[in-house]
């Protein structure tokens, strides 16, 4: 499986951030004859849209890049990746920082064509195999069917941008998903019975607030509600289950119950991400008519939006940690997060068989809508769309019967400052990770509770020579019990 890749920083960057790492360190790393393999000459990180976005270049950790390109060549030869295998790999994520610098000039107001002397344009079609005039087609027009005959209409330059900008982001996505796929593959058990048991290690999105928060940011922040609700049953419901069990006399502590928020967003009929999804029913629906739904339709507490923020087409969350305001621009196409058919037609028809590959990675046969798939929303019975939203709730809420079935611990990762400087501990903002995260109110519970835990035998073995007359004769319960109250008040009488 994989979560909610974010593929948007393919195109965007916010200030302070970086795309995907796998592009500086190429351009860090690479050796002169794959520089000329990949036709990257003398770039630099700053000669690429993809990576120059931002304005940010280095690694705020201070990690080094040709250091880290190192690391990920050995970790594929340990994966099993062979030469040839990691030349197909990396052609396409270097292709993609190509077809970022890839140009069209407009022609008209509704006409445009790829631009032949942009030098970037030869190496896309040598690294992803595709013919020029191909290339030109299918980013630059589209097809229409009116009864039995096919019609081209081409398409003005900011469509073809967007068109070009669903390219690398499908083919980075199909890339992702290629490399998690095999690396499983290779790592599987392949033992008698063809089962073990494992350990499994979730590396959890981190909660997001920006200037403008998007999307991508109510998906993420949605997954961090869904994993504290399963820290909270863990950490609280369990332990103080246990504590009822065992019959010991305790004062339950009141924790923050998140089910209001996972309601507000995943609820089928009211729900934030439901109401997306029925967006994408028709052509024509737009992010205001998703806005006017939202204001309609939802009455949940945790939801706000006063007259301004509406003017806007904003919203408000009462999230667990923080409220966080959603501005609805972009909501409908990312959930859509649709490859044009010429686009996906232009992958199919690569000389290249590994491209080929992801092609088929990138749009495997529709299949019908069922429990398991996710929504799949139909345009005049016939074109089929699965939502990215609509997909994220079921992977998330088989993750969470996943973690249900694991004995989940827990890792809590800090940042002692915003700049990820050494040597810099600022109180304010732990102390607000530490409240966010729902720590405090489980160090409460550790604190008031009994946090040392013995099995009975092993109880009985360790401390029973301390009262071996008392407990003589006595059986299972009634002998730890004999024990228990020998101790007691000899710790009474100690103090």
């Amino acid at each position: 499986e994989t979560y909610l890749l974010e593929k948007i920083r393919l195109v965007h960057q916010s200030p302070g951030e970086r795309n995907y790492h796998v592009f500086y360190q190429l351009l860090a790393g690479a050796t002169e004859e794959e520089r000329k393999r990949y036709f990257l000459k003398e770039y630099t990180v700053k000669d690429f849209k993809m990576t120059s976005g931002s304005g940010t270049f280095d690694r705020r950790d201070g990690v080094d890049d040709v250091e880290s390109m190192e690391d990920l060549l050995s970790a594929m030869t340990t994966m099993g990746f062979d030469p040839d295998e990691m030349d197909d790999i990396f052609g396409v994520a270097v292709a993609c920082l190509h077809l970022s610098n890839v140009v069209f000039s407009a022609l008209s107001a509704d006409e445009c064509k790829v631009e032949d002397s942009n030098g970037h344009l030869d190496a896309v079609l040598n690294l992803l195999g595709f013919e020029r005039e191909n290339f030109n087609k299918a980013l630059c027009y589209f097809t229409i069917m009116a009864g039995k005959e096919k019609h081209s209409r081409s398409l003005s330059k900011a469509k073809a941008e967007k068109g070009l900008e669903a390219l690398i982001k499908a083919s980075y996505s199909g890339l992702f998903d290629y490399l998690v796929k095999n690396i499983n593959e290779r790592i599987t058990f392949k033992g008698v019975g063809g089962k073990a048991a494992y350990i499994g290690v979730l590396d959890i999105f981190g909660f997001e607030v920006f200037k403008k928060n998007s999307f991508e940011q109510l998906c993420i922040n949605y997954c961090n509600e869904a994993l504290q609700q399963q820290f909270n049953k863990v950490v609280f419901s369990t332990e103080q289950s246990e504590y009822k069990k065992e019959g010991i006399e305790w004062s339950f502590i009141e924790f923050p119950d998140n089910k209001e928020v996972l309601d507000l967003i995943e609820h089928k009929a009211t729900g934030i991400i439901p109401i997306l999804n029925d967006m994408c029913i028709a052509p024509g629906l737009t992010d205001l008519n998703f806005a006017r739904d939202l204001y309609q339709k939802i009455k949940n507490p945790r939801f706000e939006a006063n007259p301004l923020q509406m003017g806007k087409g904003q919203f408000v969350v009462h999230h667990y940690a923080l409220s966080v305001t959603y501005d609805t621009d972009g909501f409908v196409e990312k959930n859509k997060d649709e490859l044009p058919k010429e686009a996906k037609e232009l992958l199919e028809s690569s000389s290249k068989s590994f491209v080929q590959t992801l092609a088929k990675i990138i749009s495997p046969p529709a299949p019908a809508a069922n429990a398991s798939t996710g929504p799949v929303r139909r345009f005049g019975g016939k074109k089929k769309i699965r939502t990215v939203g609509g997909q994220f709730i079921l992977q998330l809420k088989k993750l969470r019967t996943r973690i249900d079935d694991t004995t989940p611990h827990y890792v809590r990762c800090l940042k002692p400052n915003q700049h990820l400087g050494p040597n810099d501990f600022n109180p304010g903002l732990v102390s607000e990770q530490l409240r966010s995260l729902g720590v405090v109110e489980a160090i409460k519970l550790s604190r008031t509770g009994f946090p040392q835990r013995y099995q009975h035998d092993l109880f009985l073995h360790r401390y029973g020579i301390i009262a071996v007359d008392e407990i003589k004769g006595t059986e299972g319960t009634d002998r730890l019990a004999a024990l228990v109250k020998v101790l007691a008040l000899k710790l009474k009488n100690i103090k």
